[in-house]
């Protein structure tokens, strides 16, 4: 019965907000009020603070701009960002620390007009900028690519519960919660339960077809979320297998140093030290780096 009133309460709080916004006293646009609608109390919140920083000129903006975010004004000079590649972030981070809040604003707009997949790190950065309409966009931006990230997870979810054996599907479920964990648009208790799928999702892989590469990726994951336990032993089945592999010995490295077993660090820098055999030039610079920290 309760979840019925607070279900209430935030339908009336989401009426009032959109009469409100087509009242024009609420200075938000209809690309933000999903927000609203979505994110229970804390969406009405942010609206209720861009409104007051908008109305009190703290962002050094106009309303012309939310006007053009939301479509309705069909044409208007902005600064056209180049075209979608990874060269694109450069302008973008170029914008967000020049002294220009016109500047910050339309290259921002132009980015969400574009795939926000790409800026996710610059993204989260400008939520931190000191221009309101920069962070209202950033935050439009992150809630609407971690809405469709949501969704898509949720078919993938479904679909591998009704034919776990479609040909390629696993791998693709995979790949999409990689990414999704490593985009850095989720924390908490949240990233928790999909690191916890992802762990199980890669292991019901391994049942199928073991192979190094997806044993390295869930014991350098199981370290990540410190599970150091279930990432020994996966590098103790690494070890078994694969006892010759360098991925084993980057990922044995970093758990001893990651546990604090300085000792355990020690021999492994001899043993490379003193072995006569080929190494990356990866492992030789980590061996370097520490050999140089100990001596200085």
């Amino acid at each position: 019965m309760t979840g019925v009133y607070i279900l209430a309460v935030h339908i009336l709080i989401v009426v009032i907000m959109y009469v409100l916004m087509k009242a024009h006293v609420l200075e938000v646009d209809l690309f933000f009020f999903a927000i609203i609608v979505f994110i229970p109390l804390w969406g009405a919140v942010s609206a209720l603070i861009i409104t007051y920083l908008v109305k009190a000129k703290k962002s050094g903006s106009k309303k012309d701009a939310l006007d053009n975010m939301s479509g309705r004004i069909e044409k208007k000079e902005i600064v056209q960002a180049p075209v979608a590649d990874s060269e694109n972030i450069v302008p973008l981070e170029d914008a967000l620390i020049m002294n220009d809040p016109k500047v910050r604003r339309e290259v921002m707009m132009d980015v969400l007009m574009q795939d926000t997949g790409s800026y996710i790190h610059v993204l989260d950065e400008a939520r931190m900028n000191d221009d309101v309409e920069v962070v209202h966009y950033a935050t439009t931006a992150m809630a609407s690519l971690s809405k469709e990230y949501e969704l898509k997870l949720q078919e993938y979810s479904v679909e591998y519960s009704e034919n776990p054996e479609k040909e390629g599907l696993l791998d693709d479920y995979i790949n999409f919660l990689g990414q999704y964990i490593s985009s850095g648009m989720i924390s908490g208790q949240f990233l928790e339960i999909q690191r916890t799928t992802y762990h199980q999702l890669l292991r019901d892989k391994l049942s199928l077809k073991p192979n190094i590469d997806d044993y390295a990726i869930l014991s350098k994951s199981l370290m990540d979320g410190g599970l150091y336990s279930d990432a020994d032993t996966a590098l103790l089945t690494m070890e078994k297998n694969w006892p010759n592999d360098e991925k084993l010995w980057l990922l044995r490295f970093r758990y001893y140093y990651d546990t604090g077993a300085g000792s355990k660090v020690n021999e492994m820098i001899e043993k490379i030290s003193n072995d006569g055999g080929f190494y990356s030039r990866q492992v030789r610079d980590v061996v370097k780096f520490w050999k140089a920290k100990a001596q200085g």
